[in-house]
């Protein structure tokens, strides 16, 4: 189906947007009370979720490899080990990255 010209002309194509970056002066205030308090945990409220499962599935992976090797408590002990630290390793980087 073609367009009519009218139509064309009463709707060009609009421009495509370009956000541009905005200066300290421009950008909206915080919240108060409540909503700032949110907007700041935001970065942490599902952190402890993604801690948790990132060791449950190291303790998991190891659970497997054990069964599969034979070597009952070691790579399950060698998985809990290696959650616990990669879990410590991204919660330093969320924490680390944190506005001061």
């Amino acid at each position: 189906m073609a367009v009519p010209s009218a139509l064309w002309y009463a709707f060009p194509a609009a421009p495509p947007h370009h956000p541009q970056s905005m200066t300290p002066e421009e950008k909206p205030p915080k919240g108060r009370g409540w909503t700032r308090a949110v907007q700041e945990a935001g970065p942490y409220l599902g952190m402890g979720i993604g801690l948790a499962v990132t060791v449950l599935v190291c303790l998991g992976a190891g659970y497997w490899l054990d069964g599969k090797l034979g070597t009952e408590p070691l790579f399950f002990l060698l998985g809990g080990l290696f959650g616990m630290a990669a879990a410590g390793y991204h919660f330093y980087k969320t924490a680390a990255a944190r506005p001061k």
